[in-house]
């Protein structure tokens, strides 16, 4: 855990600070229409419930922002870890192992990255879109960026309405809200 905390601060701040091109990992096309059709890429690692990173065709490392969903943090400086965060991660890790095939399917509204560089895209392994198996266990909550919408909107907002009244996942352990601190954690 401390580890990848490590890991995944660092890659926050040196994004932040100097962009994933200069730390050696190629981001990901950076002209809309090279992200046309979907890519096939290898899973890398689980970054966080919602963040893969990814090795693309061309052998370069990107990652990959899921479109459409958010889930608790478990890596932010300063803050406690949210409800549910440890369980969006491991189930995360489950559902895109390192070396699957992964399927990024670019999204007919979203950009072709956000603010921080990361390839924006609905991820596919064997049949299994991981948006929606997220929202279905509760350990991620739809998200819509300055409120647009986004491909599959409608299936969506009904898995998490059914893992909402099932009380799934963060629904029943914190009362949906996905950024409170997790019971027993010290702030």
């Amino acid at each position: 855990m401390r580890e990848r905390f490590a890991v995944a601060i660092l890659v926050a701040l040196a994004t932040a600070i100097v962009g994933c091109g200069s730390m050696g990992i190629q981001s990901a096309p950076a002209r809309p229409h090279e992200f046309s059709a979907p890519i096939h890429a290898t899973i890398d690692y689980a970054v966080d419930g919602d963040t893969l990173r990814v090795r693309l065709p061309s052998g370069a490392l990107s990652y990959v922002r899921l479109v459409g969903i958010d889930t608790p943090e478990d890596v932010r400086p300063g803050y406690p870890t949210e409800c549910g965060a440890e369980a969006a991660v491991a189930s995360m890790e489950r559902l895109a192992p390192e070396g699957v095939d992964v399927i990024l399917r670019p999204d007919s509204v979203a950009g072709e990255t956000d603010r921080y560089g990361r390839l924006l895209a609905h991820a596919i392994i064997d049949g299994r879109q991981l948006e929606l198996a997220q929202l279905r266990r509760g350990l991620a909550y739809v998200y819509r960026y300055e409120d647009q919408r986004f491909d599959g909107l409608p299936r969506f907002e009904a898995a998490q309405g059914t893992a909402r009244r099932q009380g799934r996942g963060v629904w029943g352990r914190c009362d949906g809200d996905f950024h409170s601190a997790e019971p027993g954690s010290q702030n």
